[in-house]
């Protein structure tokens, strides 16, 4: 079976445990030469101690013909042990215990060394995706990505550790049976083997045939893992749009078009078998004609072609077995192109040579002509500003101005594509990553919280915090009445992304982990953009807490929250139009004015619609 360089590189995982293979190897051998010496055993088995004419108490199992020496089955036995029965008895015994023990000890090894192979490629892969840059995931859907990590290295697993197992067993029965027909009749034995090239040839057709199948059923998995993600984690919206059946409806259609691409390889996979055993009864027939007047001329024994007959449909079986391995490894490549084409994705640009730790930030942060464009889109331009220690610097603009991606440029998540972003004079792609992110923290709009306690969630990225910091910080965010009150209080398990917790408590845990983790810099895009009026008051009084002593970068809709900021920046089309203080801003009157205007007369006039159904009810209006 050749295999192809993707097959070679999957199979290269098997590597490090070679030691593991090599003893696999020598068991699985020895329950091939095992199988052997039962096919041997046939032949005393009908001519001695079936047959009541035979007299003497030799057992011959076979000649070796270099040596022109013939084995016998009783000279392995103390001579107190001498009747037929017994002898062959006990060496089925022993044979089959040594089968059954060396098989067990091979599967196991190698079937150890698949499953260790097939950890380390999940492992690889996991640690390939999360080292992505943020725009790798703004592309992929999440079902697929989960599915290449457990669907499609699932199959390889079953490649590397049940088919390897399988192929080596396989291929030294084959290689020990071919061996018995040839030591019993070398001319039945090729007559045997002159209509298996027509067997092997469809094989192997069908095998290309497969690895193209799987490979769309891999993707058509990936749909129905993206469906499933995707009506799971938002099937509140599902529900408030009564799209239950809509849902279920592309669901069925999406396993449809799986069921399609699995069955046509599932055809082409349970079609080698019934191939295999259309060439049987031919050969026997043939063998037939040909034993019968061997036998009549005592050129051979009723044992002897007992014994062949078994040899070869016990030959036959490897080659079968080998013809699924070979479509199951189809299988296995089909399954893993996904794979490895994540594994030779670039990672998220790392530290660059010769970079230093960023040195604990003291005086400003400087934006110099930066510019920065997204698949050659240009998001940003000419962005230049300067952001003193201790300051608080605002963004404003509409939607697509560019500031999020603008605040994104600070931690590196984005590379600036010209210009220049300096920490206390120093580039920050100069700098290692870690040692820039460990001084700055974010709040978002969406904090994501994990499937863990309360006290994980605030805890995250640090490790060894004393107690008492932890409830500090719980207590500044204004979340420690709440936590307390979970049934199990710092110890209670929020369900995924925190979805036991209202947005508000949601929102002070990420504050919590923000202020635990004390950092200079900070970022809040959009932190209290879908809370109501009572959990923004608490988010707002936590942020403040939060905000003291730190530089920070704020984004918000609600332009009533960043009136006290230091500087305002508005920014339109990726670019800085204005800055300035919100008075200088309102008295400037320009673009800032003009959305300041815009937003309070929305809010007057909501102020004015809900106060309508109290002035209809007022005894004015009823008298």
């Amino acid at each position: 079976m050749l295999l192809s360089s993707q097959l070679k590189r999957l199979l290269g995982y098997v590597r490090p445990y070679l030691v593991r293979v090599i003893l696999g190897v020598i068991f699985l051998a020895a329950v091939a030469l095992a199988e052997g010496l039962i096919v041997f055993l046939i032949v005393p088995i009908i001519d001695r101690v079936l047959n009541p004419a035979a007299s003497d108490s030799a057992l011959p199992l076979f000649t070796m013909p270099v040596f022109h020496k013939t084995v016998y089955l009783n000279h392995f036995f103390p001579p107190r042990i001498h009747n037929v029965w017994t002898v062959v008895s006990i060496s089925l015994l022993i044979v089959f215990l040594f089968k059954s023990t060396a098989e067990f000890l091979g599967n196991a090894l190698i079937q150890s060394v698949g499953h260790r192979a097939v950890t380390d490629l999940r492992n690889e892969i996991y640690a390939k995706l999360i080292r992505q840059p943020i725009g790798f995931f703004q592309h992929q859907p999440a079902g697929r990505l989960m599915s290449v990590v457990i669907n499609d290295v699932e199959r390889a697993r079953l490649a590397v550790s049940e088919y390897l197992a399988d192929l080596f067993r396989q291929s030294f029965a084959l290689i020990v049976f071919v061996a018995v027909l040839l030591r019993l009749d070398w001319v039945m034995a090729l007559g045997s083997a002159v209509f298996l090239p027509l067997v092997l040839w469809p094989v192997g057709k069908l095998g290309k045939k497969i690895r193209r199948s799987v490979q769309d059923s891999q993707t058509r998995l990936g749909e129905l893992s993206q469906i499933l993600q995707e009506t799971v984690s938002g099937n509140r919206v599902v529900k408030a749009f009564g799209m239950e059946e809509f849902e279920i409806r592309k669901f069925r259609k999406a396993a449809q078009r799986l069921l399609r691409e699995t069955m046509r390889w599932v055809r082409a996979y349970v079609a080698s078998s019934p191939l295999m055993d259309m060439l049987q009864p031919v050969v026997i027939a043939l063998l037939l004609l040909y034993a019968r007047d061997k036998i009549r001329l005592q050129e051979m024994t009723l044992g002897m072609f007992f014994a062949f007959v078994v040899a070869l449909f016990k030959s036959y079986e490897p080659v079968k077995r080998m013809g699924s391995v070979y479509q199951q490894f189809q299988q296995a490549e089909g399954a893993t192109i996904q794979v490895f084409k994540f594994l030779d994705l670039v990672e998220e640009e790392q530290d660059a040579p010769g970079a230093q730790p960023l040195p604990a930030f003291s005086r400003e942060i400087r934006f110099e002509n930066v510019s920065f464009s997204y698949d050659s889109a240009p998001v940003l331009c000419g962005i230049d500003f300067c952001a003193a220690r201790g300051e608080v610097i605002a963004l404003v603009g509409s939607s697509g101005a560019g500031k999020t991606t603008l605040v994104n440029l600070i931690p590196r998540f984005y590379e600036v594509s010209s210009g220049a972003i300096r920490i206390d004079g120093v580039d920050i792609r100069s700098v290692t990553l870690r040692s820039l992110r460990s001084q700055i923290s974010m709040v978002t709009q969406e904090n994501i919280l994990f499937h863990d306690t309360v006290w994980n969630n605030i805890c995250y990225g640090l490790a060894d915090v004393p107690k008492e910091k932890v409830i500090a910080a719980a207590q500044a965010a204004l979340a420690e009445d709440f936590i307390l009150a979970l049934p199990n209080g710092y110890d209670t398990v929020i369900g995924e992304r925190g979805t036991r917790l209202s947005g508000g408590q949601r929102q002070r845990i990420a504050i919590a982990r923000a202020i635990l983790k004390d950092s200079p810099i900070l970022i809040l895009d959009e932190a209290t953009s879908e809370l109501d009026a009572e959990s923004e008051l608490y988010v707002q009084k936590a942020l403040s807490n939060l905000m003291i002593g730190r530089t920070t970068f704020v984004i918000a809709h609600r332009l009533s929250t960043i009136r006290r900021a230091d500087k305002i920046l508005v920014l339109e089309d990726g670019q800085i139009r204005e800055s300035g203080t919100h008075a200088e801003l309102i008295a400037r009157g320009g673009t800032y004015a003009r959305l300041h205007d815009l937003q309070f007369a929305d809010d007057d006039m909501l102020a004015t619609v809900q106060a309508a159904p109290a002035n209809l009810e007022s005894p004015e209006n009823t008298a």
